[in-house]
């Protein structure tokens, strides 16, 4: 269940972090306070896992799925919004 909640987590932190940055291009004041607000709470779910990580092989494997997060997140936004 640890991977999938790190794939998940960096897949929400790409999306919301595209939206920060859209709301502090277009000067939305609101928008960014909200993302500013919640955008350090986005990372806690898979904190833990990464504290925990003993070995290398977890360490990478946790990467992997932050990674492919990340990826799935831009590809996402990309097709979503432009």
């Amino acid at each position: 269940m640890r991977y999938p909640i790190i794939f998940l987590s960096a897949l929400v932190i790409e999306i919301c972090s595209t939206f920060y940055i859209r709301f502090v291009s277009e000067g939305n004041a609101p928008g960014m306070i909200f993302f500013a607000a919640i955008g350090p709470f986005l990372g806690l779910p898979f904190l833990a896992y990464m504290i925990e990580a003993t070995n290398w092989s977890e360490r990478i494997f946790n990467a992997v799925a932050l990674s492919l997060g990340y990826i799935v997140g831009t590809i996402i936004v990309i097709t979503l919004i432009q």
